[in-house]
């Protein structure tokens, strides 16, 4: 794995999944009904037809401790989520941190990236002047409180990727695994708007 900068507090590690992880998701994305992919309780919603709900395969518990050892110490985050991007369908740009109650914020926004043959669908962060596309098996990690959005994908291939959130506190801050990160300089992201 091999982490760059890309602007304070946004990360991308490069081949963060392993080519075995990669292909099992593309496969198992393969195997999957278009039905699979819309759920009425997501209707009216920008994710409906584009989050696959429900338990995923056991291969994903690899990337989920991966995503755990990000971290020092715990992290709080819920399992990752298979979503995808289809053709003229873009995101708008928002920022991750919400309260979920006084005790606890995003502190960060992850996205896993399975493939990048797919045209557009770059990252954006608007307000930094960003505009990167990771390479298939990154991850990037960025700020609950960054303005960040992706572009539209155009044409027939779908983006495949995984997002999830991780929960912070003043009391019990997130931080990132020097093994992997070194003497990066961090801050606690408490001071959000």
């Amino acid at each position: 794995m091999k982490v760059n900068l890309l602007s304070p507090d946004i990360y991308e590690i490069e081949n963060f999944v392993t080519v075995e992880q990669q292909q099992k998701v593309l496969e198992y994305c393969k195997t999957l009904e278009e039905s699979a992919w819309w759920h009425k309780e997501q209707e009216g919603t920008f994710f409906y037809g584009k989050q696959k709900l429900g338990e995923l395969p056991e291969f994903f518990s690899e990337i989920n401790k991966s995503v755990d050892n990000i971290f020092s110490g715990s992290a709080h985050f819920g399992s990752v989520a298979l979503q995808r991007s289809l053709d003229q369908e873009p995101m708008q740009a928002h920022r991750d941190y919400w309260i979920k109650d006084l005790d606890y914020y995003i502190r960060y926004g992850i996205v896993i990236y399975y493939n990048d043959d797919y045209l557009g669908g770059e990252i954006e962060y608007p307000e930094l002047g960003i505009i990167h596309k990771p390479k298939a098996r990154s991850l990037v990690l960025h700020g609950g409180n960054i303005l960040h959005g992706p572009r539209q994908v155009r044409g027939d291939v779908v983006r495949y990727f995984s997002t999830a959130f991780v929960r912070g506190s003043v009391e019990n801050p997130i931080v990132l695994n020097p093994e992997l990160f070194g003497d990066v300089e961090q801050h606690d992201g408490s001071n959000y708007p």
